[in-house]
């Protein structure tokens, strides 16, 4: 009887590739197998054998129908690098699957020459409208010698193969099958980068420190540049979802902001698509293991479904243990819960009651000069979200982007109507979230301090925080190190007003680190998107200007398709047609529509329902399923993606909302900041997108959208 022995399966991308492609009845067979062959590779119903190939392949038997085609790396340590039916399992290995080291990186890759060969031979038809005529003789990639190539860490043995690659849908079709590293370093160099570029933002990152041993697989494996796993939990969500919760995993540019010790608080900007989100969750991930038994973490972000999506992606990352001491809420809910602890809730107000209990006040006291969206205005942006509780603080206030400059007795006169408005709130047992976020935040300052109430505190989506929210995340964490982590992207702030860290006691100079690498849109979108952005005026966050230069994408695809439309009924037909033409070929769920208004939402659900299409509302607390075409405002799209997105019912007479063009004249200031929240807005809205995109109107097209993409 063979003698018991635990083994250690990675799975490599290659694998991950064939497991995604087998239908759910194989991948559950296969969870069952990696299981057994972790807990005893020497089991005879696994029938784990050497093959006789000379590249140190082994097989085990997955049920009746299926083997495990495997690398031997270590002792007891296989990498998976397929996964074959049981006829072919053994057919031609010798000229399919090659385990090698790279030199550049050490990391292992695995060739899989059938792919590689069937690739470069037709172009795939997905993007055939992208494709490049071949080149006079070389292909795509003759400009660059062979030397230059293998330096950026391309595969030796897939030279030959890279050099026949001669239009746009080989390249796709080839980076889909070869090692990641390879892949990325190709789509650079054919989105224009230069080979220093190259150099400095894919290869540096991943490049070996010392000399590589190429017969060292073990080594090899365990090195960040390897596209593997050994987490129960990757697999488990690989086999679920296929091959796109590996989506969930970090890049080596990323992992060294995840791991970096940082002497208090540091913050990660960048463009869409750039990882900040995967960065910040692997960062909570990491602090989570090192917390002692009484310490707690708050991973938090600004909207409720962000939050739901963040708790969901981390628990693919810890264990039910782990996530225990994790808090994964949006940042009102913590402000709501604390405020409820301590006793100080009562009837809350609606923006419009808001704005009904100043038009009150205004008219019992006879106050003429300043009116009750001012006043409104005035309470909730400076003194509610400076925790302003004198009359001197209020003289010394900062009023960024507030409409109208004011002498000291109109200050005077604000104060006096601030103090008999908070008066009224108290007698009416009321609340709004402006006056919460304040009220928790000065308790929280001034509570008495025992143990603080987080060890650690991570953002995402940083830039839509108000005042008031930093000021209580600063109070929630002691200032120590790895205290706050920051992810955001001022380009994507379509709430609240800019603020500046540095005066609210988050001080992040010199730990700041900002991506440039987006890996979800394709650089045809990009384009767009940046044309969107060009008149932008964002900040850092600590009193600079932002910005997005050297954002770049090394993914390509088709064109952005403008449709103007003449009118709504026209509108809404295109959008049905488009969305039925995607889903003959696609899974609804990716598949998005937006629009900016919710009338409109409803307005387009019919439309699709009417054609028989799946179509359901983004709704605030949940996201619709894979079985239905996700419907929603632009609001609701912050953090999400799809494959095919429309955007519509962006006329000149529907975008920028009717509000913010009112302000151009009463309020230039205020419309400044109204319309650069909706350009964000557009921004945000087309860069969910990773394959397609069309844009919809009627009449007139929105001044913000631009052609030149």
């Amino acid at each position: 009887m063979a003698e018991r022995q635990n083994a250690m399966l990675t799975i490599q991308s290659n694998a991950a590739r064939h497991l995604d492609k087998l239908d759910h009845k194989v991948r559950d067979r296969f969870a069952d197998f990696q299981s057994k062959f972790c807990a005893n590779m020497n089991q005879p119903g696994l029938r784990l054998k050497q093959l006789k190939t000379g590249r140190g392949l082994w097989s085990a038997r997955i049920g009746d129908d299926y083997r495990a085609v495997m690398c031997k790396v270590g002792h007891a340590h296989f990498a998976l690098i397929a996964v074959e039916a049981r006829g072919s399992a053994y057919d031609r290995l010798d000229d399919r699957y090659e385990p090698v080291v790279n030199k550049v990186t050490g990391a292992l890759e695995v060739m899989d020459h059938d792919d590689v060969r069937d690739a470069v031979t037709a172009a795939s038809p997905v993007h055939a409208v992208s494709a490049k005529p071949k080149a006079a003789s070389g292909g795509l990639f003759e400009p660059y010698t062979d030397a230059e190539l293998l330096a950026l860490g391309v595969a030796e043995p897939l030279m030959p193969s890279i050099r026949r690659i001669g239009t746009e849908g080989q390249l796709a079709a080839f980076c889909a099958v070869a090692p990641h590293h390879t892949a990325e370093v190709l789509r650079a160099l054919d989105a224009g980068f230069t080979i220093e570029e190259v150099e400095e933002l894919i290869t540096a990152p991943v490049k070996a420190s010392g000399p590589v041993d190429t017969s060292d697989l073990e080594t090899a494996v365990g090195r960040e540049a390897s596209m593997v796993t050994s987490s129960d939990r990757a697999v488990a969500a690989m086999l679920e979802s296929g091959f796109e919760a590996w989506r969930v995993w970090p890049h080596p540019t990323q992992k060294r902001v995840i791991d970096r010790v940082y002497k208090g608080p540091a913050r990660v900007s960048g463009g869409p698509g750039t990882g900040k989100t995967v960065v910040a969750l692997h960062r909570t991930a990491r602090l989570a293991r090192r917390l002692d038994s009484d310490e707690r973490i708050l991973l938090t972000t600004y909207t409720k479904n962000l939050a739901a999506d963040l708790k969901a992606k981390l628990a693919l990352l810890l264990d039910e243990e782990e996530l225990r001491r994790v808090d994964v809420e949006h940042l009102d809910s913590v402000v709501y819960r604390l405020a409820s602890e301590s006793g100080r809730l009562g009837r809350p107000l609606d923006e419009r009651e808001l704005w009904q209990w100043w038009e009150e006040l205004c008219r019992e006291v006879g106050e003429s000069e300043l009116d009750a969206e001012f006043l409104r205005g005035e309470w909730t942006e400076v003194v509610c979200a400076q925790l302003i509780t004198s009359r001197s603080e209020y003289f010394q206030a900062r009023r960024v982007r507030r409409p109208r400059r004011l002498n000291r007795l109109q200050r005077a006169r604000v104060w006096d109507l601030v103090e008999r408005f908070n008066q009224r709130l108290a007698e009416g047992d009321a609340w709004c979230w402006p006056q919460l976020r304040a009220s928790v935040a000065l308790a929280e300052e001034h509570r008495v301090k025992g143990p603080y109430r987080y060890r650690h505190i991570v953002v995402d989506e940083a830039q839509d925080l108000t005042a008031a929210h930093w000021k209580l995340l600063r109070a929630l964490a002691p200032e120590d190190t790895d205290d706050l982590f920051i992810a955001g992207d001022t380009f994507q702030r379509i709430y609240g007003q800019p603020v500046t860290l540095g005066k609210l006691g988050v001080d992040i100079r010199g730990r700041s680190k900002r991506l440039t690498l987006n890996y979800r849109t394709t650089r045809e979108i990009l384009k767009t998107a940046l044309a969107i952005a060009a008149d932008a005026n964002a900040d850092d966050l600590d009193g600079d200007r932002d910005s997005l230069a050297g954002y770049r994408s090394v993914m390509s695809g088709a064109r952005p398709q403008f449709r103007p439309q003449t009118d709504l009924a026209a509108e809404l037909a295109e959008i049905a047609g488009q969305v039925q033409a995607w889903t003959a070929e696609h899974a609804p769920g990716s598949i998005a529509v937006t629009v900016p208004t919710k009338a409109m939402v409803e307005k387009v659900v019919a439309a699709l329902h009417g054609k028989g299409i799946s179509a359901r509302e983004l709704a605030r607390e949940r996201t619709p399923g894979e079985d239905a075409v996700h419907v929603g405002t632009m609001h609701r799209l912050k953090g999400l993606e799809y494959r095919f997105m429309l955007i519509s019912g962006i006329g000149a007479d529907q975008f920028p909302f009717s509000y913010v063009k009112k302000l151009e004249e009463s309020d230039p200031q205020r419309y400044e900041l109204e319309l650069e929240k909706a350009r964000n807005l557009l921004f945000v809205a087309a860069t969910r997108a990773r394959d397609e995109v069309v844009f919809t109107w009627s009449g007139a097209p929105t001044r913000l959208l631009h052609f030149g993409g």
